[in-house]
């Protein structure tokens, strides 16, 4: 399929992420933000009296990057949607969807004419009582909700693909994060909070936190503590309560992804918090960043790519509609050429038997004449094949650490000259780190610097901690608030090498029984 852009209009930011749509492993091309201008939306609902302002900023933030893209996707963060976990008998997925639409009136109460219904599959059983069943998360949206966002994809000039539930979005970008051991992922905005626990690629809980943090600025400190302790002792209870659900599972990481997730300092009150480990999505898993995304922040972009890779069909029979058209259009041109075809032949019907004869002996003669050029083709065919195999078979063998000394130039290029390496180590896809800096500012420097990076796929921060110790320069001691004591950073990192992804080589069409045995013969 061709490329999409997936679009997450927030309450103060406007992510777009242009990606490949509908592939198993697609890539992230781009990742790019603009403003939302102020009172454009409200719990997922776009203002008509603002479309006019937000469909300038998303155009110009399209033309400023170049980005030609026209189909889109939304993903939607609104509690007016509506959600509801249900068990599906034994039939087939694709059948799930008219298995919903034959009982809807039982799953919500409510005037079905004015929403559209959507679902994705959360589980299948494959043991058990259950067998055979499948756990589905089923979704109304008022069909006004849905409407804002394709009225905007018209007003900028773009084609709708779906609309997205922001649930299902997170769902896909942090599934493959999920192993033996429960993971928990916050997606932190404006005006409240996704809570989802996932284990083993299956999603166990999602809850909304609305904590309504707003705009703080930076030096009303006291109110944006208030909202981070609000949203900290509500995961500490959703996490509880999961545990007394699955006390043979308990939540083991979290990772905290959206525009919270630009503040550092949040994942050290999170891990304070609730005694788990906390940390920023580093990646998507089910993608591939390309290298003019990769300087982007992922964690902020997260929803929008999940987006991309699976959507649950609030709006996709837009894309239905627009290929049925384009068939009723090509079906006429088909028809059209067909008579003009006609025409053609009937036309060189008229021909004299006698001119076309001749021209049949002469193309006879040119084949016989071009029959040798033909096999040194195929010939030439089987050696490019035979030569393009030997060369993916040598590009096996490389290692990263065959170029580790451009790593380490990097290195001494790009670091400042006053860190301290404790300890380093290397193997075939990442090497750890551990550094000592005088303070957190600098360490957060060398952070951002290590994650620009050309030779690094990522980078996570394992640790850091604050050291005190007693120190002299000379004679002269050095003097703090505690005494004859000096702080330092030290903190490790582990960068993920940058690999690439080889492709096994095409080979050639398949040549005739002649062509085989030119290819023999060249091969000896």
């Amino acid at each position: 399929m061709a490329k999409v852009l997936s679009i997450e209009v927030g309450f103060s930011t406007t992510k777009i992420v242009e990606m490949d749509y509908q592939k198993k492993k697609p890539k992230v091309y781009r990742c790019v933000e603009t403003k939302t201008p102020e009172g454009a939306i409200r719990d997922g609902y776009l203002n008509p009296d603002k479309m006019e302002a937000l469909k300038e900023q998303i155009r110009d933030a399209l033309k400023g990057n170049k980005i030609r893209t026209k189909r889109v996707i939304f993903t939607v963060f609104s509690t007016k949607i509506i959600s509801r976990e249900i068990t599906v008998s034994a039939v087939k997925e694709h059948q799930i969807g008219a298995f919903i639409e034959s009982n809807i009136s039982e799953y919500f109460p409510i005037e079905l004419d004015d929403y559209k219904i959507a679902h994705y599959v959360i589980q299948t059983y494959h043991d058990g009582d259950n067998a055979g069943k499948h756990r589905v998360m089923v979704m109304a949206a008022e069909k006004s909700l849905i409407s804002g966002y394709e009225k905007l994809a018209e007003a900028i000039g773009l084609y709708i693909a779906d609309v997205d539930y922001i649930g299902n979005s997170v769902l896909q970008a942090t599934k493959l994060n999920a192993g033996a051991e429960a993971i928990m992922t916050v997606k932190i905005e404006d005006e409240n909070a996704l809570v989802t626990i996932l284990r083993q690629g299956i999603m166990m809980m999602q809850r909304t936190v609305n904590y309504q943090v707003g705009h703080v600025d930076d030096d009303v400190l006291p109110e944006k503590e208030e909202c981070n302790q609000i949203l900290t002792g509500t995961v500490t209870r959703l996490m509880d309560f999961y545990a007394s659900n699955n006390e043979d599972s308990r939540v083991a990481q979290i990772y905290i992804i959206g525009d919270g997730s630009r503040d550092w300092s949040i994942t050290d009150l999170m891990t304070q918090q609730t005694g788990v480990p906390s940390r920023f999505l580093e990646n998507v898993r089910t993608t591939t960043i390309t290298k003019r995304a990769d300087n982007n922040t992922i964690n902020v972009y997260a929803a929008a790519i999940g987006a991309g890779v699976s959507s649950v069909g609030f709006d996709a029979e837009k894309e239905k509609e627009r290929h049925e058209t384009n068939y009723v259009s090509a079906s006429v041109l088909m028809i059209l050429l067909f008579i003009i075809l006609i025409a053609g032949v009937l036309s060189m019907a008229l021909i004299p038997y006698n001119t076309a004869l001749t021209e049949q002996f002469s193309l006879l003669r040119q084949k016989e004449q071009l029959e040798p050029a033909r096999l040194v083709h195929d010939q030439y065919l089987g050696l490019k094949d035979f030569i393009d195999q030997i060369r993916y078979g040598n590009r096996l063998t490389e290692h990263f650490n065959d170029g580790i000394v451009e790593f380490f130039e990097e290195l001494e290029v790009k670091m400042p000259s006053e860190i301290e390496m404790l300890d380093f180590s290397s193997d075939d896809e990442q090497c750890v780190m551990t550094i000592r800096v005088g303070d957190k500012e600098t360490a957060a420097g060398i952070i951002k610097t290590l994650r620009e990076f050309e030779s690094l796929e990522s980078v996570t921060v394992e640790s850091l901690i604050e050291e005190v110790t007693e120190d002299t320069l000379g004679d002269i001691m050095v003097q703090t608030a505690l005494g004859n004591e000096v702080k330092t950073i030290n903190f490790t990192v582990t960068c993920t090498y940058r690999t690439e992804v080889l492709e096994p080589p095409v080979p050639s069409a398949a040549p005739s029984a002649d062509t085989d045995a030119a290819a023999e013969t060249a091969t000896e």
